[in-house]
């Protein structure tokens, strides 16, 4: 039998092994005791802490403190591994963390090489950011004109709203998102201010807002000029020089001035007249005049209108045309007498769309782009190649593309979907812009320009706008009415100054009304009424603003009057 020695050396390298196993299972189970969680924090994307007290349901960051970590220690969210975990001592560990349902969970750090597992019951809560249902850009509040805004976000939770950059002078936001109070200012500003909506876990959305104030009368119809037959609307005959609002009434939409009497329409669709009504015109089925607006019957279909030399004419929702008052060289459009109308008569078809009123002739279009006149043809100013006068509808030529539309007193003006314009009719001034006076009784091309956007044909004098924005004019000049600053003729379209956003133009009786893109109106021209509305009779020869508002939207000119509708 063998026997193995024993000897001091084996000895002592068995204890040494058997020390070192043991204290390598004391230093596991020292890990796994002290591994722990003491706090999770949300935080940004930097890993600097937020006072959130939830993480966004769409996925976030962490701050995890506790004791024990190392570099193999991993995160878990409920079920769900954290998107990485980043080591940043013993003590903290950070985290990207996925998107999740909205809930409490618990969170979990585990050591990968040991096992060691520190939980936090309820450790992390998911909840959505707030989120903004108020757009950035809020509608346009009028200067020195008290008002409120609600400002409002989303949440699962309670939200409080505070302004975090200075807010308009006059103005607060309630804790509720109310933003109230009164602008005063003398020129049109927009302001821009930041406001942060923190909900119950103290989640937060800012939002920049955007807010225009506007310098101008209230919302409505404003009246300027000669009134001897109540035109003005404003339930006197006193004349204005100054604009006059036309009841209290906000919601008109189209306004139209005639000789001696107006015609507006409404945004529910109703159709309103006032002023002289010798032959019917304001519809009203008699002889009344009216010095304040009076409703034409009880529809509330109708569209576009315009009117002329006592007559008025207009279309419904349905595509039907009507026309009442005089019905002098059939203007009337009925193939009939010529007795007048006190009341709205249908002129056949069901289809019409533009409709212009001119001294006793009627200009319309059709949904299919086809160009229809009738009445006075005198001059040409019909476009049928004659000067026999018609009492129905009757086409202009073939084409399929006229798009805007205007006869003034004995010619016509029109532009097609091309952006050509065309002219006809009475040329004594050369308000038909071919640089000569030559008359025409036929559609005839004005240059060779395809920016034309708008055209308005007046009484001798013709205004335009281009694509680009210019204003041109031609035609008669004796009182500085084209806006060139001067009172000469002129027979050919000549730009009226450098500004390139007008808007809307019309000239009639020698005074003309503009509006530019910024809601600004000017007029110019002859002044005897005070129809400029300067609040004085001094006539001008090129624009002048009125007033310092902004929020001019719709104009009409009449026989020494003009009309315009404030939004």
């Amino acid at each position: 039998m063998a026997f193995t020695k024993i000897t001091t050396s084996n000895l002592d390298n068995t204890i040494n092994t058997k020390l070192a196993a043991a204290e390598a299972a004391n230093a596991a189970v020292a890990n796994i005791v002290s591994l722990a969680i003491s706090s999770v924090q949300i935080a940004d994307s930097s890993y600097n802490v937020l006072d959130d007290t939830a993480a966004n349901t769409g996925g976030g960051f962490l701050v995890i403190n506790g004791t024990g970590f190392t570099n193999q220690c991993v995160v878990i969210v409920g079920t769900t591994n954290a998107t990485s975990t980043t080591f940043a001592n013993t003590r903290q560990l950070r985290a990207q963390v996925p998107a999740l349902s909205a809930a409490t969970y618990p969170v979990y750090v585990v050591d990968s090489v040991t096992g060691a597992t520190a939980i936090k019951i309820n450790g992390l809560t998911y909840s959505p950011f707030p989120a903004w249902s108020t757009e950035s850009t809020l509608s346009n509040q009028r200067a020195n004109t008290s008002f409120s805004v609600a400002l409002s976000a989303n949440s699962d939770s309670s939200i409080t709203y505070s302004n975090t950059t200075s807010l308009p002078a006059g103005t607060t936001l309630a804790a509720n998102g109310l933003f109230s109070g009164t602008v005063t200012i003398g020129v049109q500003t927009i302001y821009s201010f930041d406001v942060r909506a923190n909900d119950a876990e103290n989640q937060d959305a800012s939002r920049t807002f955007s807010l225009t104030v506007t310098v101008g009368p209230p919302p409505g119809l404003w009246a300027l000029g000669r009134n001897n037959s109540g035109q003005l609307g404003v339930n006197d005959t006193a004349y204005r020089s100054s604009p006059t609002q036309v009841g209290t009434g906000t919601t008109w939409s189209q306004i139209s001035a005639g000789q001696f009497h107006t015609m507006a329409t409404t945004t529910d669709g109703t159709l309103w007249s006032w002023g002289v009504n010798s032959s019917g015109q304001l519809g009203q089925n008699d002889r009344v005049d009216r010095s304040s607006p009076t409703q034409v019957g009880v529809l509330t279909t109708w569209n576009r209108i315009s009117i002329g030399r006592n007559v008025a004419m207009a279309t419904k929702t349905d595509g039907t045309l009507w026309l009442w008052g005089s019905n002098n060289y059939g203007t009337g459009g009925n193939n009939g007498n010529n007795f007048p109308r006190s009341s709205p008569v249908q002129v056949a078809g069901t289809t019409w769309n533009l409709v212009s009123a001119g001294l006793y002739n009627a200009l319309a279009t059709k949904t299919d782009g086809t160009l229809w006149t009738w009445g006075r043809n005198d001059m040409g100013q019909l476009g049928l190649n004659n000067v026999a006068n018609r009492s129905s509808p009757t086409q202009v030529g073939t084409d399929t593309t006229w798009s805007q539309i205007s006869t003034g007193v004995l010619n016509t003006m029109a532009t097609k979907t091309d952006g050509t314009l065309w002219a006809w009719g009475r040329n004594a001034f050369g308000q038909l812009g071919h640089n000569n006076t030559i008359y025409r009784s036929s559609p005839t091309q004005v240059g060779v320009a395809t920016n034309w956007s708008l055209v308005n044909a007046g009484n001798y004098t013709t205004l335009a706008i281009k694509t680009d924005g210019t204003l041109w004019a031609w035609g008669r000049n004796n009182f500085g009415h084209l806006g060139l600053n001067d009172r000469v003729d002129k027979s050919s379209p000549v730009q009226v100054g450098v500004a390139t956003n007008w808007s809307k133009a019309q000239s009639y009786n020698s005074q003309t009304a503009a509006i530019k893109t910024d809601g600004t109106l000017w007029n110019w021209g002859y002044n005897a009424y005070g129809q400029l509305g300067f609040n004085d009779m001094t006539d001008r020869s090129s624009p002048i603003q009125v007033g310092v508002a902004t929020n001019w939207s719709q104009i009409s000119v009449g026989t020494h009057n003009i009309m315009a509708i404030s939004t």
